[in-house]
């Protein structure tokens, strides 16, 4: 996934109005670049302050176990192994310098896990001479107003399996019991899609989203043709839309919508964008 260290350094923060990142050019992202005068805005949200059973302690230093499984929590990365700060034990986020320190809106020193559940088949109209068109079940997020892969954070403990297909029962059926046994044959044709970094805006120097996506694809259109969407936890609205136009996803939810595609050898909707 190219260009995936772009989002991560907007300004203002996500969820404030008031909280700038200081900037930093392309040529200085990385670490490995020396950059003495290096002074990055120090942002953690209240809520995280706080301490909820989600969020690490505030003091960097009382944590001995990062790049492990430290009792229910995995502080691994799916990347590679992260750097560790020798003077504040903070971690360093791996695609480089976002500009903000401390975990911003962000509960973990060092990733932070998520799921994200890729439904698809295919549209019923719309095919193009240059391919068949997908469907996916996107929400419109609460909190930025912009369309989303219904996913959500990994539980201590839970395996990422359970929360992507626990997430979408959240996001895109409100939580309904009922319709969740629909979606039992559906989820047994997962695929993972997509491991790795995730280029979300809530990203700091120290705190970092990464996730697993898989995809769950309805081929003849059987498994979901009963399917009841209803928007519930984070997600002000859920539906299907067609894969014929650029989206404009979350954070690095495009890219990864775009392996979908790719995978199912789809209209490739991105190479007709307006010039």
């Amino acid at each position: 996934m190219a260009n995936v260290h772009v989002k991560a350094r907007t300004s203002p923060y996500s969820g404030t109005k008031d909280v700038q990142r200081a900037s930093v050019p392309d040529e200085k992202v990385s670490w490995n670049v020396e950059w003495t005068d290096y002074k990055p805005t120090e942002y953690t949200a209240e809520v995280v302050l706080k301490s909820p059973p989600w969020a690490d302690d505030p003091d960097a230093t009382k944590i001995k176990k990062f790049n492990e499984i430290d009792g229910k929590i995995d502080r691994t990365s799916l990347t590679d192994k992260y750097n560790i700060d020798k003077e504040t034990n903070r971690p360093r986020n791996p695609q480089g310098r976002t500009g903000l320190s401390g975990r911003g809106l962000l509960g973990r020193w060092g990733p932070n896990h998520a799921g994200d559940p890729v439904v698809t088949r295919w549209a019923k109209s719309g095919d193009t001479d240059k391919g068949k068109v997908l469907e996916i079940i996107l929400i419109k997020r609460k909190d930025t107003g912009e369309l989303a892969l219904p996913g959500g954070m990994v539980d201590a403990g839970e395996h990422v399996s359970a929360a992507i297909k626990r997430e979408f029962i959240e996001e895109a059926m409100n939580s309904n019991e009922d319709g969740a046994k629909q979606i039992d044959e559906l989820f047994k044709t997962a695929s993972t899609i997509y491991a790795g970094y995730v280029d979300d805006p809530r990203n700091t120097d120290n705190s970092w989203m990464e996730t697993e996506a898989a995809n769950m694809h309805d081929e003849t259109g059987d498994l979901t043709k009963d399917l009841k969407l209803e928007a519930g936890d984070d997600a002000a609205k859920v539906k299907w839309y067609s894969l014929d136009r650029d989206h404009k996803l979350y954070a690095s939810h495009e890219k990864i919508i775009e392996l979908v595609v790719k995978k199912h050898r789809a209209y490739e909707y991105w190479h007709d964008k307006p010039s």
